[in-house]
């Protein structure tokens, strides 16, 4: 998959474990993972985390060009650490391999056999939204 060139930008405000609001008050979505809605168990968790990370800080931003919902698709960095697979060891988001390739597949089954986080029962985020509303996405 071919990046754009990456920029720097801070962070203003997190919607939730996946989503940012940048400087500009563009929105940005998490590249290749996807974190509980914030009506599931570690929803908040992970927005929390992930606004540990991020929040009111310069991160590197390398977009793929895509948009889902008006928010660009962009792997985020933050002190040169990859924020997405920093969530998915964390417990708070799983590897969204329809999009990612199987990029954090590795921290995924780490957390899975010791039950951690998400692994310790619940429904993924996809299939909660389907089972909530019928036909939508993230």
């Amino acid at each position: 998959m071919a990046f754009s060139t990456g920029w720097t930008e801070e962070v203003r405000y997190v919607i939730d474990g996946d989503t940012l609001v940048m400087a500009d008050q563009s929105r940005i979505r998490l590249a290749g993972i996807d974190a509980p809605e914030m009506a599931q168990p570690y929803g908040m968790e992970a927005k929390d985390y992930l606004a540990r990370l991020v929040l009111n800080k310069e991160v590197a931003l390398h977009c793929n060009g895509e948009m889902s919902y008006q928010r660009r698709i962009c792997d985020v960095y933050a002190s040169n650490r990859d924020v997405q697979k920093e969530l998915v060891e964390a417990g708070l988001a799983f590897d969204y391999t329809r999009y990612s390739g199987g990029k954090y597949q590795a921290e995924e089954e780490t957390d899975h056999q010791l039950k951690r986080g998400v692994w310790s029962g619940g429904m993924r985020p996809w299939d909660y939204r389907h089972r909530i509303k019928p036909g939508t996405a993230k």
